[in-house]
């Protein structure tokens, strides 16, 4: 409706007054040879057609109106003539008048209102299309550097020949793509940036079974509910994954020994909880060595989001899980700011 409104008011003034000039005299050859039989007031079909020449043509065709139908209306009083005799009468059309002349005003002053509120909210829509684009082509150019960043690292460490350094320059690999997978996801959401949770964990987890878990008789399974993270959340619980799983695919399953690990995000009571389980060996079966420098990096990105890492292990399987806020927090658990990590 608004764009019709504002494409009658694009017409020439002559048409927009001639449109309801020819309206008026319509009204009023209906109304005059009813007149002669009921005589009678002939203010309401004016007033419809002046209201509704302001609402289609604007504050002055609608003045315009008030002018001539006040004038036409003259001739229901004294027929024939412009001559009024009676002051009720005048008193009766300059009522009118004022009272006509102030609805137009103000629903000429309604109407003008909504189409800038209109013309707001299209300029508005168009800036965040753009920011959207221009969102989406850096997101995709950070991406594509992360990824060279992550084959120079994977180069530069088939030519080291110690296998721990060589470990953790693959290390080093897999955290870069986690990061070039969270803006290579990121969308325009609101104020700020941000991603699906359930699409980044499912690829995050199908990328670690083709890289880590190729050779090994394991299926890594993925369920996630499908909510916004922004950047800040993306990066630690997305490096957070990537780390329990590498853990558990390197410790859990001595030997070639078959099994499962599952990655989980729920959420209950404003929190989300990630939970990373598997049915290997446990903590206290032989995987000390993830209880070092890999869970203390964890426990770190824990506090990031604003949350503890929970470790729970028996004769079969560990599950470590951490509930954090689901709007975006960068305090810690204890109420004090978390540092900035360095990966970001």
């Amino acid at each position: 409706m608004l764009a019709s409104l504002k494409a009658t008011r694009r017409w020439p003034l002559w048409a927009r007054l001639g449109l309801t000039a020819i309206g008026l005299a319509a009204v009023y050859l209906f109304q005059i040879p009813l007149e002669r039989e009921v005589p009678g007031e002939p203010f309401l079909l004016f007033f419809l057609v002046v209201m509704a020449s302001t609402l289609a043509c604007g504050q002055a065709v609608g003045l315009f109106g008030v002018a001539l139908s006040a004038l036409l209306s003259v001739f229901f009083f004294e027929p024939g003539t412009l001559a009024l005799h009676h002051a009720a009468d005048l008193v009766g059309i300059e009522l009118y008048a004022l009272l006509a002349a102030g609805s137009v005003i103000g629903l000429a002053r309604l109407v003008d209102a909504l189409i800038a509120a209109d013309e707001a909210a299209r300029v508005l829509e168009r800036s965040e299309r753009a920011s959207s684009v221009l969102l989406n082509e850096l997101a995709h150019r950070v991406a594509n550097n992360f990824a060279s960043v992550a084959s120079l690292i994977r180069r530069r460490a088939n030519l080291v020949d110690d296998a721990e350094a060589r470990s953790v320059l693959n290390e080093a690999v897999e955290q870069v793509m986690v990061l070039a997978r969270v803006h290579s996801r990121l969308r325009a959401e609101g104020d700020g940036v941000s991603l699906d949770a359930k699409s980044f964990l499912e690829e995050l987890c199908d990328d670690l079974k083709a890289l880590i878990a190729r050779s090994e008789p394991l299926a890594i399974e993925c369920t996630a509910v499908s909510r916004c993270l922004s950047v800040s959340q993306a990066i630690p619980l997305g490096l957070i994954v990537n780390e329990l799983v590498t853990n558990a695919v390197k410790y859990a399953f001595p030997d070639g020994r078959p099994g499962t690990i599952r990655v989980s995000l729920e959420e209950a009571g404003g929190h989300l909880c990630l939970g990373v389980e598997d049915d290997g060996v446990g903590l206290r079966s032989g995987r000390a060595q993830g209880t070092g420098l890999g869970l203390d990096l964890v426990r770190a990105l824990c506090q990031q989001l604003g949350g503890r890492l929970e470790v729970a292990s028996g004769q079969v399987g560990t599950r470590l899980s951490v509930a954090f806020p689901s709007a975006n927090r960068t305090a810690s658990v204890d109420g004090t700011p978390a540092q900035t990590s360095m990966l970001h």
